[in-house]
């Protein structure tokens, strides 16, 4: 099976370096049948009180009501185009979960007055207990002497989010889920409890998982590790292959190689989000 479709890619919109005709342009170009666009959905409360504010105020945003119109028009222009360009476009978005109080009530008001097909479950960030305090995990080294818990804490927190945020049944798939790897404490094994308990929520919810090649261009291999890929097949959780995309050269990039991949560990399970385009 070759996937001929990409639903992991931001444009200009949140922090991807092109439009959103450019990118469509770019999956008609290489021959795609579909893409989803999925640019960020950032929302928090205190997002400005981060340490990494500066770095990520560009699609970080405070309230979920601001997001109302301009989301309808990106969603707008994402079909638009795909119609101008004749090629089957779906508009999705990456969401960050959060969990302070209220903020999941927030996020489905919101999903209620927007116009989407999908949802991706991708978390960047460490948290406090409450939920209210917020780490760039990227750039958590720059701001650890203002974080006041051991990064083990943060660490074993964020995955439990990632848990929560599947047993809400809001998500078509989970992104990265060892994004954490980017913090040069992490080591799969201390937290490998918690990652299977993500595991067993994806299964339980049936709810899908990708390989992302952007693990090739960041870090020499897939996101995720080889053991939680072989684990995710095995229970046969739906995979997506995705490029996380956020230019037009990486559209595609290692795809023919994670599709090798999925073969080698006999992947009979796709997600195929195509399905929801009508």
């Amino acid at each position: 099976m070759t996937q001929n479709s990409t639903f992991h890619t931001h444009t200009i919109f949140s922090d991807g370096e092109n439009t959103v005709e450019e990118m469509i342009f770019c999956a008609k170009n290489l021959g795609f049948e579909t893409i989803g666009i999925s640019d960020h959905l950032t929302v928090h409360k205190n997002i400005k009180q981060s340490p990494a504010y500066n770095n990520i105020k560009n699609l970080a945003h405070q309230t979920f009501e601001e997001m109302i119109e301009p989301c309808k028009r990106h969603a707008e222009e994402i079909r638009n185009t795909g119609k101008k360009l004749k090629i089957k476009t779906m508009v999705g978005y990456e969401v960050d979960f959060f969990t302070y109080s209220g903020w999941k009530e927030e996020l489905e008001n919101f999903l209620k007055q927007i116009d989407y097909d999908y949802l991706i479950s991708g978390n960047h960030f460490f948290m406090s207990e409450n939920g209210e305090d917020i780490y760039d995990i990227w750039r958590f080294e720059e701001s650890k002497d203002q974080a006041p818990e051991d990064i083990t804490v943060y660490l074993k927190r964020h995955f439990k989010t990632m848990r929560q945020a599947i047993e809400t049944n809001l998500f078509s798939f989970l992104a990265h889920i060892d994004y954490a790897q980017k913090t040069p404490s992490y080591k799969q094994s201390d937290y490998q409890k918690e990652i299977d308990e993500i595991l067993k929520a994806l299964k339980e919810t049936d709810t899908g998982c990708e390989i992302s090649t952007k693990g090739i261009r960041k870090l020499g291999h897939f996101y995720p590790s080889e053991s939680i890929l072989k684990k995710l097949i095995e229970q046969n959780t739906p995979i997506i292959i995705s490029d996380d995309a956020h230019a037009t050269d990486q559209i595609g990039t290692y795809f023919d190689l994670a599709e090798k991949t999925l073969q080698k560990f006999n992947c009979k399970k796709r997600l195929k989000l195509q399905n929801l385009c009508s």
